[in-house]
């Protein structure tokens, strides 16, 4: 069964800069400790969408996972589609929205996953739940913190 969740954090800076810094897929590696990898396969001239090919790994619970992704970014609404194209999970999608905040930008990432797990079923979705909310946390966490750190703050 698929599940949702949302994560957001308010970047103290201009809007375009963090839409900028978020679309720097390369750099994700450097926040997110799960994530030993990502290489981007195909990428439009135009820059708007973008092919990935990801690495997770969770070592003292032995997981790995491995996909691909294409994410649509939608330069004038400033939001990023993203859907999975192939990998290791079952269902991987979401929105990533960049908006106006009275103190800089908000982000408001919304992911749709499953990972069916044939052993340990509840337990195992749990600890994968908690796992997908911390990365698109620390996700978060990471752009706000190269934005302000490019502006200087």
């Amino acid at each position: 069964m698929a599940e949702t969740l949302t994560v957001e954090q308010i970047v103290r800076a201009p809007l375009e800069q963090v839409f900028a810094i978020a679309r720097q897929v390369e750099r994700f590696p450097e926040w997110l400790e799960y994530v030993s990898a990502i290489r981007v396969l195909e990428r439009s001239e135009d820059g708007k969408v973008v092919v990935s090919e990801w690495e997770a790994s969770v070592p003292m619970f032995g997981l790995k996972a491995k996909w691909v992704e294409r994410d649509e970014w939608d330069e004038e609404q400033k939001v990023c589609r993203f859907a999975l194209q192939e990998g290791d999970l079952d269902k991987y999608e979401g929105e990533w929205i960049f908006e106006p905040h009275p103190e800089g930008t908000r982000m408001m990432l919304t992911v749709t996953y499953e990972y069916r797990v044939p052993i340990g079923g509840a337990l195992v979705q749990q600890i994968v739940r908690k796992i997908v909310e911390q990365m698109a946390q620390k996700l978060l966490e990471g752009i706000a913190k190269a934005t302000e750190q490019s502006m200087g703050r």
